[in-house]
C-alpha cells in the first residue's frame, strides 16, 4: 500500500448489508491504516462526495447493480464532476461477470473491475492486491486491469 501521512481512505457503494460487512471485515484483517465510507447505492455516494470535495477518498469500489442510482450511472457521474475525476475507481465490485458489463465500464472511466468474491480468502487476496497498487502512478489509459475471484 502507497506511504500516506493519513490513513488511507476507501468508500465503497453496495445496497447489500451483508457484502458491504464483509468487505468491511476483511478489510480490517489487511491493514487498520484504512478510514472506509460506507454508501447503500450510488446516489449515497455522490452525496458524500460533494460533501467531502476537500477530503476525497483514495479509492472507491462500487456495485454495479444498485438501486437509487447504480454503478454505472455514479460512475459515469464521478468522470463527469472536474473535481473526482482523478479519484482511482479501481473496482466496479460486482457479481457480474459479463464481458460486456467490464467493458463498458472500462470505456466509463474505471480503472479496474472485480467480480465480487463469496470466500473470504480469495477477498483478502483481492484486496491485498489492490491495495498494493500505488494508484498516483496509475494509468488507467494502459493499466486497467480485470481481477477475476471467482
Amino acid at each position: 500500500m502507497p506511504e500516506h501521512k493519513r490513513k488511507f481512505k476507501i468508500a465503497i457503494a453496495d445496497d447489500d448489508a451483508e457484502d458491504r460487512e464483509f468487505f468491511q471485515e476483511v478489510l480490517e484483517t489487511i491493514t487498520s491504516e484504512v478510514e472506509l465510507s460506507v454508501y447503500m447505492n450510488g446516489m449515497e455516494l455522490l452525496k458524500g462526495l460533494l460533501d467531502s470535495k476537500d477530503d476525497l477518498p483514495d479509492l472507491v469500489f462500487l456495485d454495479l447493480n444498485m438501486p437509487v442510482m447504480n454503478g454505472i450511472a455514479a460512475l459515469t457521474e464521478i468522470r463527469n464532476i472536474d473535481v473526482f475525476k482523478k479519484i482511482p475507481v479501481i473496482a466496479i465490485y460486482s457479481t457480474s461477470t459479463s464481458p460486456k458489463d467490464q467493458i463498458d465500464t472500462f470505456n466509463l472511466g474505471a480503472d479496474a473491475y472485480i467480480s465480487k468474491p463469496n470466500d473470504y480468502g480469495v477477498l483478502k487476496r483481492v484486496l491485498q492486491k489492490v491495495l498494493e497498487i500505488d494508484w498516483t502512478t496509475w494509468n488507467k489509459d494502459k493499466d486497467n486491469f480485470i481481477i477475476d475471484s471467482n
